[in-house]
């Protein structure tokens, strides 16, 4: 189960943008992911959860969003999202292709709370 090393990647992270900015606990972490990471979504919000025990983020939220594959079809260098496991391109009908998006992991931001009311979103790009 991948979900574990990417719940453990998204939290280093964000712990590291926590500490950069004064070790301030961390409220909220906003990622997107990839289509073709397969994740999940139970999964990593377990791994997140189990992860996050004991840090800093013990009581942050993890929000996470899909980014749809993107394929360039070698043949015919028509752009296609894929319907399923086999990239069948919808113009040519060649088969294959190379990923233009939706292998990425990145974190839109880390919200850290400064006091019990207030909070500091913080940029962080990976």
């Amino acid at each position: 189960m991948h979900e574990f090393s990417l719940a453990e990647r998204i939290l280093e992270s964000a712990l590291c943008a926590a500490e950069a900015h004064g070790g301030l606990p961390v409220e909220c972490i906003v990622v997107e992911i990839g289509a073709l990471q397969q994740v999940v979504p139970e999964a990593l919000a377990f791994a997140f959860d189990a992860a996050k025990s004991g840090t800093p983020a013990e009581d942050a939220v993890l929000e996470w969003r899909e980014t749809a594959a993107l394929i360039a079809c070698e043949a015919c260098g028509n752009e296609f999202t894929p319907e399923d496991m086999f990239w069948i391109c919808p113009s040519c009908g060649a088969a294959g292709g190379r990923v233009l998006r939706g292998e990425e992991l990145i974190i839109q931001s880390v919200t850290l709370r400064e006091t019990s009311l207030e909070t500091r979103e913080v940029e962080h790009g990976n």
